[in-house]
């Protein structure tokens, strides 16, 4: 499939965010030790939108990831009433890990994570076949394409970095996510509609622009996907 305008999602997101006439406030959730979220956000020139953070803090400072990642979900609910006076399009929860892990703490809550966001691209780009990579643990990521198989998407094959989730990804390049994705058996590679990065804090914007070249077809991020759905809530105000 060629990486033209159809199916680069860089593109897609430029187009539909071109179509806003408006600015549009969005609130961004973000979990307390992530810096790539605020970094790469406004590298994607979405002047229509201004983005409001607030930070996830877990109650306790757990060393176990799964009960750190317990305690980031259940801060959304409180963390929402950061934005209680602002006029906002939505809210968006930028963690990926929660919304396949830890989803129930914040289900009742009025707010898109990164995970569903992750869902609604994949969608819009005609992607039922995808590859998966991710900088977490093994058994994280194995989930993950557990959750988007049972979401309606066949994940032909995955990889991971097998890095811990409390470790530190903001140094991980371009060119080792490349790395990371040429490990997926080539042939799954040919098969898939499209290729998921998925986490927040690990930077991917130079990755899915080489990725999307070399392959030909689309990459999705789950910041582009954070900053897609964004686009996606303030035309769905401008709609009404």
């Amino acid at each position: 499939m060629p990486a033209d305008a159809a199916v680069d999602t860089l593109a897609l997101l430029g187009d539909s965010h071109s179509q806003l006439r408006e600015t549009a406030h969005v609130g961004v959730l973000v979990p307390w030790g992530n810096t790539v979220v605020e970094t790469e956000l406004p590298r994607l020139g979405l002047d229509r939108l201004v983005f409001h953070h607030a930070r996830l803090v877990p109650a306790r400072r757990y060393r176990d990831a799964d009960n750190f990642l317990a305690e980031i979900a259940a801060a959304v609910p409180e963390t929402l009433g950061q934005f209680a006076r602002l006029t906002l399009a939505g809210a968006l929860v930028a963690c990926t890990s929660t919304g396949f892990l830890k989803p129930e703490a914040y289900r009742h809550t009025a707010v898109l994570d990164a995970f569903e966001a992750l869902q609604n691209v994949l969608r819009d780009v005609q992607a039922s076949t995808v590859i998966l990579a991710t900088p977490y643990p093994i058994r994280h990521t194995q989930i993950q394409a557990a959750r988007l198989q049972e979401a309606g998407f066949t994940v032909l094959d995955h990889a991971s970095l097998n890095l811990g989730l409390l470790d530190d990804f903001t140094g991980v390049t371009p060119h080792q996510i490349a790395d990371l994705v040429y490990r997926i058996d080539a042939q799954q590679r040919r098969r898939a509609d499209a290729l998921v990065l998925s986490c927040t804090a690990w930077p991917t914007i130079e990755a899915t622009v080489l990725l999307q070249h070399e392959l030909g077809i689309p990459v999705v991020s789950s910041n582009l996907a954070l900053a897609y759905n964004a686009v996606r809530l303030a035309r769905a105000v401008e709609a009404r």
